[in-house]
């Protein structure tokens, strides 16, 4: 979707440098970019819905206490989210909630915390400007006995895969 658009800015430049009006390929870039952005809303995962349900069962909301109580367990996965936030929906549709990732994190025994920022909460608004965000989506990785690794905010769910196994595929489980 991006390449189209950007694709039909470079038309709208070309035709600028001609003298040509570059008015209907901007148009048509805007209408890409909004159609790509509904059809992006679609992708959300019933699993992912409005109301505070989240991507993997079992996942806990966050809190500090909560999240020092998980890290002494064993590893974390810890994700901010709002129900606005396309990125966030998105990578919880087709990263987060895979099974390949609930799997992997079952057998690593991984804590899944969920924050959910969809009404700005003041205690997560903290805990976002504490690892440098300004907002929403934050993923960090937590392994045992190591600080915060935060992660791109367009997921893969092999990446959490690898996440999850690493540690036991060094060990040589």
């Amino acid at each position: 979707m991006v390449a189209i658009v950007l694709a039909i800015c470079w038309l709208a430049r070309r035709r600028q440098r001609r003298g040509l009006s570059a008015l209907a390929p901007a148009l048509a870039a805007c209408l890409v970019a909004v159609a790509g952005s509904a059809a992006a809303s679609v992708l959300v995962s019933p699993s992912a819905a409005p109301g505070g349900e989240v991507a993997i069962p079992g996942s806990l909301p966050f809190s500090e206490e909560a999240l020092a109580r998980a890290r002494a367990e064993g590893p974390v996965f810890l994700y901010f989210t709002a129900d606005w936030c396309v990125t966030c929906k998105v990578n919880e549709n087709v990263a987060i909630a895979r099974d390949p990732v609930i799997d992997a994190f079952e057998q690593a025994g991984v804590t899944v915390l969920v924050g959910d920022w969809t009404r700005r909460d003041p205690a997560i608004t903290r805990f976002l400007e504490s690892q440098g965000a300004a907002g929403v989506p934050l993923y960090l990785w937590y392994a045992p006995g190591q600080g915060a690794e935060q992660l791109p905010q367009v997921l893969h769910s092999q990446l959490l895969v690898d996440r999850a196994l690493l540690p036991a595929a060094a060990a040589g489980l």
